[in-house]
């Protein structure tokens, strides 16, 4: 089996080094810059899209019929949205090495942007130089998984490492219990606290809030120190490989322009190279494999931070945190919503109660008619909340319960495992606070981050399949409207049951703290749920229009 997962598209992709050019064009009105892309790597990028993905095996527990190493560079049966991130991974990359190269006149605020985006689609930093951050995080959907194939079945991404002596249904790349969440609109979380008025835990990141931003005053730069030494995703053993790799780097002077020239200053062990090339974990009777003094591992750590404070620096960009969605438009009065998408606001804000958690800047029961509170809404309250959703069975990592090659077991529990949320981050060692918030773990069981909804049908194309909720349970934007519609008004299902996600719904997978009063029995129709999902289509970015005359006549009593 090959370990390069990312074969980071020959010598033709890797060795640009040209120097971009910018074309600008008239857009409905609005001149806009693109970059022009070298004619080498558009033709890359155009064969891998012009593939079409094989079918979807069907649901099977622990996604046992999925080969996932078949589908990865090398794989028998490569699949397509894999081949296309990976292109894209590479000439975003090489494009950012050649602003490097052409920093000097950036200022401080686009030269961190910059490192953080460097880092973020940089394979090398990875053990088998495989993955980046972006390979589970892929611009064109919206920041989150760029396989509609893995999507729809295994859920949780491929991470770095794969697993030799696996046996079907275990999977034969290690992988986590999580569908990746969107870092587009994440460094706008707040520092995670507890409101005792409300009763509740605010900010952070992940689904579980265990970035919480205490450390560094940022919960995305938390969150960015996460995925690069988690065994399950990019597996590095050692915060300082990611230091050591950034410092052979060529974007590594751009570091030392930014935080100065200590950020290096490290003797680094003649066996680096290959401490760093075997995954983590690390063994327990050596938890920092990269021998360090005390002084050089504080540079090491404080060098770590800012490379994670640039990431977040990076995602909340307008590269990434746009806000040009169609709905922005309308907030700005350059776009009219259609007849349904409106009728969608109104329930979202109304019957739906969506409102209530994913804030859209307006009052319940109300459309913006003259001028919205918030005119740049993050649709998200940044709480946590158990709407209910089931175990998703299809998930790898129930069957991740026996030793790999390495040693690691990712899941002892097997089937056992409850994803407990933010209870569970309570409970364990991430919590910042356990004097004050041990205790309540318990009331915060199964409860789990209300993401933003910001480009959630943001796809590379119309059957391309998204997954939803923490776990990935759900596939559609239709499922999810009609799961926050009747998932506690429907019998209960086994998994896999026909009428499942239609008819039926499988049990929660914690139902002791389970919402009842908000969601699960909304009454709405077919063609209601329909309006909503019309309405959630507008919060994708990249929309682009000419000034519109705003229709924003409120929709008829009959019609909410």
């Amino acid at each position: 089996m090959r370990r390069s997962r990312l074969m980071v598209l020959a010598a033709g992709c890797a060795t640009i080094g040209v120097a971009m050019s910018v074309s600008r064009q008239v857009v409905h009105g609005k001149v806009i810059s693109l970059p022009i892309r070298p004619i080498a790597t558009l033709n890359v990028v155009a064969k891998t899209q012009a593939k079409h993905p094989g079918a979807i095996p069907p649901f099977s527990i622990c996604s046992g019929n999925v080969n996932i190493a078949s589908y990865l560079p090398g794989g028998a049966h490569e699949d397509p949205d894999v081949a296309t991130a990976n292109s894209e991974i590479a000439l975003i990359e090489a494009e950012s090495l050649q602003q490097v190269a052409d920093s000097a006149s950036l200022d401080l605020y686009h030269k961190i942007s910059l490192h953080g985006k460097t880092e973020i689609y940089d394979t090398n930093l990875s053990p088998f130089k495989n993955i980046a951050c972006a390979t589970c995080h892929m611009p064109y959907a919206g920041f989150t998984g760029a396989s509609s194939l893995f999507n729809a079945t295994i859920a949780a991404q491929p991470g770095g490492v794969a697993i030799t002596n696996a046996t079907p249904p275990a999977p034969n790349y290690r992988l986590s219990a999580r569908n990746p969440q969107s870092y587009a609109y994440a460094p706008y979380s707040g520092i995670l606290h507890y409101n005792a008025t409300q009763a509740s835990f605010y900010g952070g990141n992940f689904w579980d809030m265990r970035a919480g931003g205490v450390r560094l005053g940022n919960p995305a730069s938390e969150q960015a120190q996460g995925p690069p030494v988690n065994p399950v995703e990019m597996g590095n053993i050692d915060t300082a490989c990611v230091v050591w790799k950034a410092s052979q780097s060529q974007y590594a002077s751009l570091i030392t322009d930014i935080w100065g020239p200590q950020s290096f200053a490290i003797q680094w062990p003649g066996n680096v190279a290959s401490v760093c090339a075997k995954p983590g974990p690390p063994p327990a009777n050596d938890p920092y494999p990269v021998h360090l003094s005390s002084v050089e591992r504080g540079i090491s750590n404080s060098t770590y931070d800012h490379i994670t404070m640039a990431m977040a620096s990076y995602e909340s960009s307008s590269d990434v945190s746009a806000f040009s969605s169609k709905f922005d438009a309308y907030l700005a009065g350059n776009a009219n919503l259609t007849a349904e998408e409106q009728n969608g606001y109104q329930l979202f804000n109304g019957k739906a109660r969506c409102n209530q958690c994913h804030l859209s800047g307006t009052a319940v029961n109300t459309l913006n008619t003259q001028a919205a509170a918030d005119v740049g809404p993050l649709f998200s309250d940044f709480t946590a909340n158990n709407i209910g959703v089931p175990k998703n069975l299809a998930l790898p990592y129930y069957c991740e319960s026996k030793p790999d090659q390495y040693g690691y077991t990712a899941n002892p529990m097997g089937f056992g495992y409850v994803d407990l949320g933010v209870g569970g981050m309570l409970s364990s060692t991430n919590n910042p606070n356990p004097l004050q918030w041990k205790q309540l773990a318990p009331q915060f069981n199964g409860m789990f981050q209300t993401p933003t909804i910001r480009n959630v049908d943001k796809r590379p194309r119309p059957d391309f399949v998204k997954e939803y909720m923490h776990n990935g349970y759900l596939k559609s934007l239709k499922e999810v409207v009609h799961f926050y519609n009747t998932s506690q008004a429907l019998p209960r299902c086994a998994q896999g049951s026909p009428g499942e996600k239609v008819t039926c719904w499988p049990e929660p997978e914690y139902p002791a703290t389970l919402n009842t009063t908000q969601v699960g029995n909304l009454g709405l129709t077919s063609d209601e749920e329909d309006d909503i999902v019309a309405f959630l289509k507008t919060l994708t970015d990249g929309y682009v229009t000419a000034p519109a005359t705003l229709d924003r006549t409120p929709v008829p009593a009959g019609k909410q």
